[in-house]
């Protein structure tokens, strides 16, 4: 048999998993990292590390390996030498440490200028900002660099690549030529980076290397096999998901919550442009997407599940279940009065506002924690209810929903959110979205599948829709916002 292995490099963990031909999960492992420094800063060994653990947990049972593809989240850059180790940290896009930076660049190419090259709206969360702050104030670290690498193309080159960076993942950069498909001249002259420290840019399912002798050796695989370029996670979560027609919506329930619109051609607009709503290449070629997004969504339940489950956590580790199905069983049928803006890492779109700070409201004696994780879901599905407003009235329609992503595990938790977005949402059995989305990318590569057109079918699941009182929504969703308004900058 021949199978492909799909990585998904996450903020919070990575995962590996072994697709055969038919495009059956044959083996999964996940690891959870331990090593989040406080600034947004993560351990690149350290992800590595947990990577070779999932690899070979995998490779175990399953040896024959004809490619690795990998997907990763984007903007941070990893700092690598010449053999591709890792020289320092990377810094998350959550850190806000070079906004005077992004100021400077902003000023000098101006924020029009940048979005028409880049297809991006200006922000200091991308790559270019972080690269002239290094400069600045780490300049040793600066100079001893050879190439800067997205997760997916740093853990590439440690698999045996070559120092790359798909389309997708450089166009997070806010240094990209999205309709040249290059690393712009314009933007890296004005912020006074070494072009020459920009990994070469490919496109997903390009061969990039073959996994080093060594490795093969460590993991126990039958040969060297071929690596190729994956991309940015939520294209390949769309694509995973079949997300590949103008209006259809991967929705993305991990660690970050996102909304990855499918575009069918290059847009710009001066609405989107104020609605932060960008253009960006997807990984199926010709296609394009926008992100409506909320950074800290998963973050959310997850800080709530270390701080209020502990025992249950360990509980449920020890029992083979899922802490978060424990969470979302003490969920009372409402919330009344309480509500919690889930902004623990700022805003996402459209505000954009990394200062702002979450607020719980509504809080008394018998507050019990599962009222507590509802509010947060509640709160997640309210901001990207107002990014489905945003993306309507930018005139691009929101034609189906699909969930991936960890959380369309909880149909307790997607039911929450097609409640209050007032929308049918399709909910897959197959949560390994973004593996799948490289899988594909893998086996067109490799002439498995002839096209995603007809290569790509929607995964098996349900459609759930909205139960509650849709005028109770409303009102709850108006108080939401004003809450907001009234708490934002404080």
């Amino acid at each position: 048999m021949k199978y492909i292995m799909g990585l998904d490099i996450g903020t919070t963990g990575c995962k590996a998993n072994v697709f055969d031909q038919n495009g059956n999960v044959c083996a999964h492992a996940y690891r959870e990292y331990l090593y989040l420094e406080r600034g947004g800063i993560i351990d690149a060994e350290g992800v590595w590390d947990e990577v070779c653990s999932a690899v070979g947990e995998c490779t175990a049972d399953f040896p024959e390996i004809e490619a690795i593809c990998t997907t990763s989240f984007g903007e941070s850059a990893v700092p690598v030498d010449e053999q591709g180790n890792a020289l320092s940290g990377a810094i998350l896009y959550t850190n806000a440490n070079a906004v005077k930076e992004w100021e400077y660049l902003d000023q000098k190419v101006g924020s029009a200028r940048i979005a028409a090259v880049t297809g991006h709206i200006s922000h200091p969360m991308y790559t270019v900002s972080r690269l002239l702050w290094m400069k600045k104030n780490q300049e040793e670290l600066y100079k001893r660099t050879h190439k800067f690498l997205f997760f997916a193309g740093f853990i590439e080159r440690k698999l045996g690549a070559k120092c790359c960076a798909e389309n997708t993942l450089a166009a997070r950069s806010m240094a990209y030529d999205v309709r040249k498909g290059v690393w712009s001249t314009e933007i890296c002259q004005a912020a006074g980076i070494d072009m020459e420290k920009l990994p070469k840019i490919v496109k997903a399912g390009d061969q990039i290397g073959l996994v080093s002798e060594k490795l093969v050796k460590q993991f126990g695989m039958k040969k060297s096999p071929a690596i190729l370029a994956g991309g940015h996670d939520q294209p390949c979560v769309a694509l995973g998901m079949g997300a590949i027609h103008g209006g259809d919506v991967a929705y993305g329930m991990g660690t970050v919550e996102c909304f990855t619109l499918v575009l069918d051609e290059f847009q710009q607009s001066t609405a989107m442009q104020k609605a932060h709503l960008v253009c960006a290449p997807h990984v199926a070629e010709g296609k394009f997407v926008t992100y409506g997004v909320l950074f800290s969504g998963g973050i959310v339940l997850s800080d709530l599940r270390n701080k209020m489950y502990g025992k249950e956590r360990e509980d449920a580790r020890r029992e083979g279940r899922d802490v978060y199905e424990v969470m979302v069983d003490e969920m009372p049928d409402s919330t009344e009065g309480l509500y919690y803006l889930p902004h623990l890492a700022g805003t996402g779109t459209p505000q954009m506002n990394t200062a702002d700070r979450g607020v719980i409201y509504g809080l008394t004696m018998d507050t019990a924690r599962g009222a507590l994780v509802r509010a947060a879901l509640e709160g997640i599905a309210y901001d990207m209810r107002l990014n489905v407003e945003n993306m309507e009235a930018c005139g691009l329609p929101v034609n189906r929903i699909l969930a991936a992503g960890g959380g369309a595990r909880s149909e307790k938790g997607v039911q929450v959110r097609s409640d209050i977005l007032q929308r049918n949402i399709y909910k897959t059995r197959d949560v390994q979205a973004g593996t799948r989305g490289v899988y594909y990318i893998a086996a067109k590569a490799l002439g498995w599948i002839d096209d995603y057109e007809n290569g790509i079918p929607v995964p098996d699941g349900d459609w759930l829709e909205p139960k509650c009182d849709p005028d109770e929504t409303d009102q709850k969703y108006k108080k939401y916002l004003e809450l907001y308004e009234r708490t934002k900058g404080l």
